[in-house]
């Protein structure tokens, strides 16, 4: 028994999926390895580290990176390698010996723990089994447990399957022949009459025992008539072989009898059989309709799924356009970019920059003469109309202060003041004006005429304040262009000096003299037009 388990440990260990390092293997490289690996991988590359710990004989390192790799194992739910990994961990606290509370031994605990999760498998590691097996059976005959040591080796005959088989019975022995020439032909064809139809027919061995049995029982039968015979006279030998003949086609007819009726009975397990594998594939064909009927509504459902998504996002791209437009419409792009990025923007300095004011004349008397919603529809209608033709010439608009309309060019890249689109601009305003004044008037309504006034020179632009944040600019050359502005004339484009000098040769101007500005000395101011 004993040189039975040593062969069988020898068989085991060569079994264990394991890789085992000499000493002088490269451990760094392997924890290396280990440490790049991820998955089951990474579980396998702790349990071969493992290994060479244990090889090199460092077994509190082996335990710390088997311990790793069981909990690693555990939380991907990888069994197979859980159970190996506490198996490792067994096999070191075998070797350092420790001890649980109670002089439980933790050892014995991970084997068990290792068999108890390889048998949750669907396939489990036999040699593993039998590993943990044979480690426990160590463990207690080193204590001295007889009883647990007889358990574990009749779960390692289990696991063998280790079971003894019933000797088979010995073929009956034939007597010698019969002296008188015509019995023995005669017994030796009806024994080989029989012989065939036990051959030829399809039974279990417990039949075949039993029919052993009869033939053995005639055999013997036939012994006592030979006895008989040899005491006879011819004819007494004759009557007694028709007898004897006639016995034997008797039995024989029996025995076929019987397996004729072995025979139906072979072909009534044939038809279950063939019932059942009907009923089999049935039940697995309504098995597979099933399958794939959950597969086609599961793919529906997820195509549904897909296109509430798609629409979904469709509305959300939407809504960010939206937001994007409404964006834009407060703030220069290159602050709203900024603003998005940074949650806010810094002031900047630009050196050319024209600046538009236009306010309307007599507004206070205009608005005496309308309701307050009459005379916001008014404006709303002046300043949309203004909009559409600041955008066409990639003007910024700034503000609108009551009545009053302002507007910036060269921002925000501050490629230039923009002056010919600006005093393009102030005309096309200016004769949308005119041309709505017409109709105003026809309709006896208060006409509306704009004073335009237009300056140049360098400003600072930014956002103010954390709240309904609003682009504006500031300077000195903001406070000139107001001043030009109102020493304007309604229905005019008055611009100073420093515009005429880029625009005079574009557009057609009146020189008005040096005109005295409010805090600003006098301005030399032209008029744009005849």
């Amino acid at each position: 028994m004993k040189t039975f388990y040593v062969k069988l440990i020898v068989v085991l260990i060569a079994a264990i999926p394991c890789q085992v390092y000499s000493q002088d293997a490269n451990l760094q490289q392997l924890e290396s390895d280990m440490r790049a690996a991820s998955g089951a991988q990474r579980v396998e590359k702790l349990i071969a580290l493992t290994d060479a710990y244990i090889s090199a004989g460092e077994y509190e390192k082996a335990g710390k990176f088997a311990e790793e790799a069981a909990d690693f194992a555990r939380r991907i739910n990888a069994s197979g390698w859980q159970a190996e990994a506490l198996n490792r961990e067994g096999k070191v606290l075998v070797v350092t010996g420790k001890k649980g509370l109670f002089g439980k031994d933790k050892a014995a605990g991970k084997f068990r723990q290792s068999i108890q999760v390889a048998r949750s498998m669907n396939r489990p590691n036999k040699a593993l089994v039998l590993d943990n097996l044979i480690q426990l059976r160590q463990i207690a005959e080193r204590s001295g447990k007889t009883g647990e040591v007889a358990d574990i080796d009749a779960q390692i005959a289990r696991v063998h399957d280790i079971a003894e088989t019933l000797p088979t019975a010995p073929a009956p022995v034939v007597d010698q022949p019969l002296t008188q020439e015509v019995f023995e032909k005669e017994m030796q064809a009806l024994n080989q009459q029989i012989n065939s139809k036990l051959s030829t027919q399809q039974i279990n061995s417990k039949q075949r025992l039993e029919y052993e049995r009869q033939f053995a029982a005639m055999q013997a039968e036939q012994k006592a008539y030979k006895a008989q015979i040899d005491k006879m006279n011819e004819e007494q030998a004759k009557t007694a072989l028709a007898f004897m003949q006639q016995r034997y086609l008797m039995d024989s007819l029996k025995n076929e009898a019987n397996l004729n009726a072995l025979n139906v009975e072979n072909a009534e397990l044939a038809l279950r059989e063939s019932e059942s594998k009907r009923n089999f594939y049935l039940a697995a064909f309504v098995a597979m309709m099933l399958l794939a009927g959950g597969a086609v509504y599961s793919f529906i459902r997820a195509r549904q799924s897909a296109r509430i998504l798609s629409e979904k996002n469709k509305i959300i791209r939407a809504e960010q356009e939206r937001s994007e437009n409404l964006l834009l419409n407060i703030l220069p792009a290159l602050v709203a970019e900024e603003l998005k990025k940074q949650g806010k923007t810094s002031a900047r300095y630009f050196e050319d920059v024209s600046v538009l004011f236009a306010d309307f004349v007599g507004f206070s008397m205009i608005a005496e003469t309308l309701t307050p919603q009459q005379l916001v529809s008014e404006l709303d209608t002046c300043f949309q109309a203004f909009d559409q033709i600041i955008a066409k010439y990639n003007l910024e608009k700034i503000k609108t202060i009551g009545d009053a309309y302002m507007v910036a060019g060269g921002l925000p890249n501050g490629g230039g003041s923009q002056l010919r689109d600006m005093v393009n601009a102030a005309m096309e305003m200016q004769k949308w004006l005119s041309e709505w004044n017409v109709d105003r008037l026809r309709l006896k309504q208060p006409p509306f005429e704009a004073r335009i006034g237009i300056h140049r020179g360098p400003v600072v632009a930014g956002v103010v304040g954390s709240k309904k944040f609003a682009f504006d600019i500031w300077g000195d050359t903001v406070n000139i262009a107001s001043r030009i502005e109102a020493a304007g004339e309604g229905g005019k484009i008055n611009i100073s000096g420093e515009v005429f000098k880029v625009v005079g040769e574009y557009f057609p101007c009146h020189y008005r003299g040096k005109i005295a500005a409010k805090n600003k000395g006098e301005i030399d101011m032209y008029y744009v037009g005849n």
